[in-house]
């Protein structure tokens, strides 16, 4: 990310917002330095454009979570298995 992180009411860079796009999925995995936490949590305090597109991402996390959470129907377990046997 740009050394150079804009204030609220500053204009944002376009370029620390493309460098925040890209860092995004690292920063949700916990994947970055904590010198990139750091910047990446500073634009994102700055910019509404890259603090909705981090919002919007942490939504669909939650929502993958809870489908996955529900349990598969025994039927459709067998059906899948009879898939995978047959593709054999």
């Amino acid at each position: 990310m740009s050394a150079s992180v804009p204030t609220i009411g500053q204009t944002v860079d376009e370029s620390a917002c493309a460098e925040a796009e890209r860092r995004l999925q690292e920063y949700v995995d916990r994947c970055l330095t904590r010198e990139q936490v750091v910047a990446i949590e500073a634009h994102l305090a700055a910019c509404p454009r890259c603090s909705n597109c981090y919002a919007f991402e942490q939504e669909v996390r939650a929502h993958v979570r809870a489908a996955c959470a529900e349990p598969c129907p025994e039927a459709l377990k067998l059906r899948l298995r009879k898939l995978c046997t047959d593709c054999e």
